[in-house]
C-alpha cells in the first residue's frame, strides 16, 4: 500500500514538472533581428512588452531610444515582465518638455489609454507644466497553469498570491498618497512663488513710475522744437536727470510741463543779460544819430547863410561843392555797407556747431534739434553759417566739388554710395572720423569710418 501511495506521488510531481518546464519553454526569451523601420516602441507592442524590459535588457539609450537595422535584440519573456510590474495607476506632475507621447513611453501605456484615463478629448496633445496627470501602468496577472497540482500545493500559492496582491495593493494606496501630497505641496509652493514675484514687480513698477524732485529745482513748458538735449543745454543739466525727474513717453509735446532738478544755468537770466548788452549799443547807435542829424542841420543853416551872403560864387564851385558832398556821401555809404556785412565762417566754428547736437536722437525727416536724420543735420549745420546745400542726401551730393576721399578736408561732406545716388551724409572732422546723424535707434554722434569707408567726399563751395 505504501509503495502504491509513493508511485502515485512521484507520478504526480513528475507529471507536474514536466509541465512547468514546458510553459518555461514557452515563456522564454527570444531574439528579434531589427529590420528597416523597426522602433522599440513597435517591438514592445508587436511583443507585448515594455519598452524598459526591451531596454533595459539589450543596454539601449533610454533617451534616444536608438536601435539599428541588422542589430539582434533579446526580447524578455511576458512572464519577466509581469513580474518586474505590477497593476497600478499612479499620478505624475508634468515637467518641462513632457508630452503625452513620453510619458507613455515612460510608463509603459499608450496615449490614448493616458487619454481615456485623464478625461482628454481624442485629439488632444497639450499638457502644462503642473498638471497632475494619471498614468495607466503595465496590468500584470500570473497565471495559474498547473492544473494537475495537489490541492494542498495550489491553495497555498492562492494564498501567497493574494497575500501579495493585498500588500501591493496598500503599497500603491500609500504611493498615491505621497504623489497627491507632493504635487499639493508643489502647487502651494508655485501659487507662492507666483504671488511673491507679483509683489515684487508690482513694488518695481510703483518705484520706477514715481519721479524723483529735488529740494532746488524749475519747471519748463516745452515749447515747439524743443528736445531733451536742447532743454538739457539750455539749463545746465543732463538728459538722464531730465528722465528721472518726469514720467516721460516716447516724445515730448508742447505745452507739457517738465521738471528740472539742480539747473546750473538760468536761460532767463542770459536773456536779460543779453539785452542788457545790447541796450547801450542801441543807446550809442542812438546818439550818434542825433549827432549826425544836428551836424547836418548845423550844415545846412551854414550853407544857406553863405549862399545869402555871397551871391557872387560861379556856379563851377558851386558844382565842385556838390560833387565833393556826393562823393562823401557814397564813400559813407560804402563803409556802412562794409560793415554790415558779415564775416564768413570758420571750420573750427562749423565743427564746433555741428558737435554741439551730441545725442539729439535721429528721427526720419528730422530738420530741427528735436530730431535730424543724416540730411537734415548737415542741412541745419550749414544753414546756420549762410550755406544752403539742399535738404537731401541727392541735393547735397551736388552742392561742391566732388573730391576723393584722401583728399577730404576737415567740414567737407562724406558720402556713402554711388556718385548720383547717394544714401548717407556726415561732416568730416579730421582723420577716420566724422559726425552723423546715423539710422534709427541712435543720435548724432562722432563716428569712425575705419571699418565704414565712405565713397566719396564733397567741398561745399
Amino acid at each position: 500500500m505504501n509503495n502504491t501511495t509513493k508511485k502515485i506521488l512521484f507520478g504526480t510531481v513528475g507529471a507536474a514538472g514536466l509541465f512547468l518546464a514546458s510553459s518555461a519553454s514557452v515563456n522564454a526569451d527570444t531574439t528579434h533581428h531589427v529590420v528597416k523601420n523597426d522602433t522599440v516602441w513597435d517591438l514592445s507592442q508587436k511583443y507585448g512588452v515594455s519598452i524598459q524590459s526591451i531596454e533595459q535588457l539589450n543596454k539601449i539609450n533610454t533617451d534616444t531610444h536608438l536601435i539599428r537595422e541588422g542589430q539582434t535584440l533579446t526580447i524578455p519573456a511576458t512572464g519577466k515582465t509581469a513580474a518586474k510590474t505590477a497593476t497600478k495607476t499612479s499620478q505624475v506632475t508634468v515637467k518641462a518638455g513632457d508630452t503625452l507621447w513620453a510619458l507613455a513611453q515612460k510608463y509603459g501605456t499608450t496615449v490614448e489609454k493616458l487619454r481615456q484615463l485623464n478625461g482628454l478629448a481624442s485629439d488632444a496633445y497639450l499638457i502644462h507644466v503642473g498638471d497632475v496627470i494619471k498614468v495607466d501602468g503595465q496590468v500584470t496577472t500570473t497565471t495559474t497553469t498547473n492544473a494537475q497540482a495537489t490541492s494542498t500545493v495550489s491553495s497555498e500559492a492562492n494564498q501567497t498570491s493574494q497575500a501579495a496582491s493585498t500588500a501591493s495593493s496598500e503599497a500603491n494606496q500609500t504611493s498615491q498618497a505621497a504623489s497627491t501630497a507632493s504635487s499639493e505641496a508643489s502647487q502651494t509652493s508655485q501659487a507662492t512663488s507666483t504671488a511673491s514675484s507679483e509683489a515684487s514687480q508690482a513694488a518695481s513698477t510703483s518705484q520706477a513710475a514715481t519721479p524723483y524732485v529735488a529740494a532746488n529745482h524749475v519747471t519748463y513748458t516745452v515749447q515747439a522744437g524743443d528736445s531733451l538735449y536742447t532743454i538739457a543745454q539750455k539749463y545746465g543739466v543732463t538728459v538722464d536727470s531730465l528722465r528721472q525727474a518726469n514720467t516721460l513717453g516716447a516724445t515730448l509735446q508742447v505745452g507739457q510741463s517738465l521738471t528740472v532738478n539742480d539747473p546750473t544755468k538760468n536761460p532767463q537770466a542770459s536773456v536779460a543779460a543779453s539785452q542788457a548788452e545790447q541796450t547801450p549799443a542801441q543807446t550809442t547807435t542812438t546818439s550818434q544819430a542825433t549827432q549826425a542829424t544836428q551836424t547836418t542841420q548845423a550844415a545846412t543853416t551854414t550853407n544857406q547863410v553863405a549862399q545869402t551872403t555871397s551871391q557872387t560864387t560861379s556856379q563851377p564851385a558851386a558844382q565842385t561843392q556838390t560833387s565833393q558832398t556826393t562823393q562823401t556821401s557814397q564813400q559813407t555809404q560804402a563803409s556802412q555797407a562794409q560793415v554790415a556785412t558779415p564775416s564768413s565762417y570758420s571750420v573750427s566754428a562749423l565743427l564746433s556747431y555741428a558737435q554741439t547736437f551730441t545725442g539729439v536722437p535721429y528721427v526720419l525727416g528730422g530738420t530741427t534739434p528735436a530730431g535730424f536724420d543724416c540730411s537734415g543735420f548737415t542741412q541745419y549745420v550749414f544753414n546756420h553759417f549762410g550755406k544752403n546745400i539742399g535738404r537731401t542726401t541727392y541735393q547735397q551730393q551736388y552742392a561742391g566739388t566732388k573730391l576723393a576721399v584722401s583728399s577730404a578736408q576737415p567740414g567737407d561732406l562724406l558720402f556713402w554710395g554711388a556718385y548720383g545716388s547717394a544714401y548717407h551724409v556726415g561732416i568730416y572732422l579730421g582723420g577716420s572720423s566724422y559726425i552723423a546723424a546715423p539710422e534709427p535707434g541712435e543720435s548724432v554722434s562722432v563716428k569712425s569710418f575705419t571699418y565704414y569707408q565712405p565713397s566719396f567726399a564733397v567741398h561745399v563751395n
